[in-house]
């Protein structure tokens, strides 16, 4: 096979869901002979990740996650510049912000064939009516430049199209693949409770996720109170780093649950931290998948999430975990009692999510899937020139 070049564009450097899910994509496709290459701001743990697997990084140094005027404008014009002089055959973008910028910079340099994957939407039912109609045209207008949406859940993809975003032929489902073999490994589960400070008696409760907005935090530590007085060995972990990190700790001093909860910042020893949990929950507004609860699953833990997104494509409630609304500390409360206080619900839960992740959830389906979507546009592509 040709030896096609590739430019992912990811907006910021972090370890996210949707920052694994390129970087999977970016080193299957070099496994098939593809020449990977990926844009995105300089200075994280993603670029590192990606340079250590032999990806060529090419830095968008005004990339910034909200709107601004200015730096939007020199990212379009630096992506571009990238774009035009590298001459791709392909441009896949990630996330709402590379992906509106990313499109359009690519659709300027002529790159033949674009692809844009949905992590999800920059908006949801409980913003703001004018950011969120803004964002919904913004969204609509970058899915004329796309051969493809890909989506990573079906109820992403119901969404879209119930906003008119693109059209159904355009759209295509591939679930976020997570690397199984990964979490297979021994772990020694004293020693990592004993590195955070958590006795054998302790009952983990684990939140993987960044520490932003959206995610559940402040709905998760006000659940927390009622939990601790009825079962006062229980230890809530929240593993990730983000901009909220300083206001969850004054929350937490606030709510007086100093001594239960723990912040272990950005890790990358997931599987080793995720093994210690008893329950993962993820209490976001909005998930285009969760694949947090996916990597709890591998390890026959039960999880708590709100019923949103993708979320329901992942857990099966009162299957493999329970479902709450988004937003409700009381259901959120009620679910962790529940659970905490019946071990052996906890086990049948455990082994029915383990049950389910199967090979669609694999990292390798994901970049094979992906690899047939780019095989197509690019038959098409040439018997297009053909003509």
């Amino acid at each position: 096979m040709a030896r096609f070049k590739v430019l992912h564009v990811h907006t910021l450097p972090i370890v996210s869901g949707s920052g694994i899910n390129t970087l999977l994509t970016m080193t299957g496709l070099r496994k098939y002979g593809y020449e990977v290459e990926f844009a995105c701001a300089p200075g994280g743990p993603l670029v590192d990740e990606a340079v250590n697997n032999g990806i060529e990084f090419r830095p968008v140094r005004n990339f910034v996650q909200r709107v601004n005027m200015y730096n939007d404008l020199m990212t379009l014009w630096e992506l571009a510049y990238i774009m035009k002089r590298k001459r791709y055959d392909i441009v896949h973008t990630h996330n709402s912000k590379a992906g509106f910028i990313g499109r359009l910079a690519a659709r300027i340099a002529g790159v033949p064939i674009i692809v844009h994957t949905i992590h999800g939407f920059s908006f949801h039912e409980y913003e703001k009516p004018l950011y969120r109609k803004l964002f919904i045209w913004l969204e609509r207008f970058a899915a004329r430049f796309a051969d493809r949406l890909i989506v990573i859940s079906e109820p992403l993809k119901e969404w879209g199209l119930a906003l008119k975003i693109g059209k159904p032929s355009q759209y295509v489902t591939i679930y976020s693949g997570i690397e199984i073999e990964k979490f297979q490994i021994r772990i020694d589960i004293e020693q990592k409770r004993h590195l955070f400070g958590i006795k054998s008696s302790d009952l983990v409760i684990g939140v993987v996720s960044k520490l932003w907005e959206g995610k559940g935090h402040k709905c998760i530590l006000q659940a927390a109170r009622p939990v601790i007085a009825k079962i006062p060995n229980v230890k809530f972990m929240f593993v990730g780093e983000g901009y909220l990190r300083k206001e969850l700790e004054s929350l937490t001093r606030q709510l007086g649950l100093n001594g239960h909860v723990i912040f272990t910042g950005f890790r990358n020893d997931i599987p080793e931290v995720t093994a210690i949990f008893d329950i993962a929950i993820l209490a976001s507004f909005f998930e285009g998948l969760g694949r947090v609860l996916l990597e709890a699953m591998i390890y026959s833990k039960p999880v708590i999430a709100t019923k949103v997104g993708g979320i329901v494509d992942v857990v099966d409630d009162g299957v493999t975990g329970l479902l709450i609304p988004p937003g409700d500390s009381t259901a959120l409360s009620e679910a962790m009692v529940k659970l905490l206080s019946d071990r052996g619900l906890r086990e049948r839960m455990g082994r029915a999510g383990r049950e389910k992740i199967d090979n669609k959830f694999g990292a390798q389906t994901m970049v094979c899937q992906i690899r047939e979507v780019y095989e197509e546009l690019l038959l098409k592509k040439s018997a297009t020139l053909k003509k």
